[in-house]
């Protein structure tokens, strides 16, 4: 790693630390930046910096496997509807049906997965 490539790294790391603190506050930017002694400008600035490194190296979310234990078998009777629709989410061509017996833990990953889409 080259020495501009390290010291903009231990930038972002500061920042990203700096803007962490500051929306642990509950303080506005505007008032945390005067505080601080930091300037609004760059606070915006680096706040973007930190989101566009975020989402490069967000990369692949492993999930581990759901076992058949953690799946309970329902057997349906011939004819009748497995599944009952009453929630659908959409995002770009994926679409996601859920209703009141999907499991918390489905869910939950089914949220993960969509917020490393």
């Amino acid at each position: 790693m080259n020495t501009k490539l390290a010291t903009r790294q231990i930038r972002l790391n500061e920042w990203a630390a700096i803007i962490k603190d500051c929306k642990a506050s509950g303080q506005k930017v505007d008032i945390y930046c005067e505080q601080h002694g930091l300037s609004r400008d760059a606070y915006y600035y680096w706040l973007r910096k930190v989101k566009e490194a975020a989402l490069t190296q967000a990369g692949f979310v492993e999930l581990p496997a759901l076992t058949s234990e953690q799946i309970p078998a329902k057997t349906i009777e011939k004819g009748t509807s497995a599944f009952e629709t009453q929630m659908i989410i959409k995002i770009n061509e994926i679409e996601f049906y859920m209703n009141e017996n999907s499991s918390s833990e489905l869910i939950s990953r089914m949220l993960e997965i969509i917020r490393h889409a």
